[in-house]
C-alpha cells in the first residue's frame, strides 16, 4: 500500500510541483524584465530631467551673458554722455560765468533723461525676465506633471505585475 501510494506521489504530485517550479521561474523572469524596465525607463527619466536641467542652466546663462552685456553697454553710453556734458559744462563755466545757470538746467535736464532712459530699461528688462521665470515656472510645472504621471504609472504597473505573481502562485 505505502508503495502504491508512494507511486501515485511520483505519478501526479511530482509532476504539478515540477510545473509549479516551472510557472516559479517564469514569474520570477517576468518580475526581472520589469524590474529592468522599470530602471530603464527611470534612468530615461532621469536622463531627460538632466538634459532639462542644462538646456535651462545654458539658457539662463545666455540670458545673464546678454543682460550683463546689454548693461555694460548701456553704462558705457550712459558714462560717454556723462563725460560729455562735463567736458561741455566746464567749457562754458570758463567761458561764460553768466551761463552756468543755463548749463545747469541743461545738466538737469540730461540727468532727467538719462534718468528715464534707465528706468525705461531696467523695467523693460525686468519684464524680460519675470516673463522668462513665468515660462520656466510652467515647464517645470509640466515636468513636474509628467513625472508624477510616469510615476503613477510605473506603481500601477508593478502593483499589476505583484498581484499577477500573487495569483499565480495562489
Amino acid at each position: 500500500m505505502i508503495e502504491q501510494l508512494k507511486q501515485v506521489l511520483q505519478d501526479f504530485i511530482a509532476p504539478q510541483i515540477e510545473a509549479l517550479r516551472g510557472d516559479i521561474k517564469a514569474v520570477d523572469a517576468k518580475c526581472d524584465a520589469t524590474r529592468r524596465e522599470v530602471e530603464l525607463t527611470r534612468r530615461e527619466v532621469l536622463s531627460e530631467i538632466r538634459r532639462v536641467e542644462e538646456k535651462f542652466t545654458s539658457e539662463i546663462k545666455r540670458v545673464e551673458e546678454k543682460f550683463t552685456s546689454e548693461t555694460k553697454r548701456v553704462e558705457e553710453k550712459f558714462t560717454g554722455e556723462i563725460k560729455r556734458v562735463e567736458e561741455k559744462f566746464i567749457a562754458e563755466i570758463r567761458a561764460n560765468s553768466a551761463e552756468i545757470r543755463t548749463v545747469v538746467a541743461e545738466l538737469r535736464r540730461v540727468n532727467d533723461t538719462l534718468g528715464a532712459e534707465i528706468r525705461r530699461v531696467e523695467e523693460t528688462l525686468s519684464a524680460d525676465f519675470v516673463r522668462f521665470e513665468g515660462i520656466v515656472d510652467a515647464r517645470l510645472v509640466a515636468m513636474n506633471e509628467k513625472l508624477e504621471f510616469t510615476r503613477r504609472e510605473l506603481l500601477a504597473e508593478i502593483k499589476v505585475a505583484d498581484k499577477v505573481a500573487g495569483d499565480k502562485a495562489a
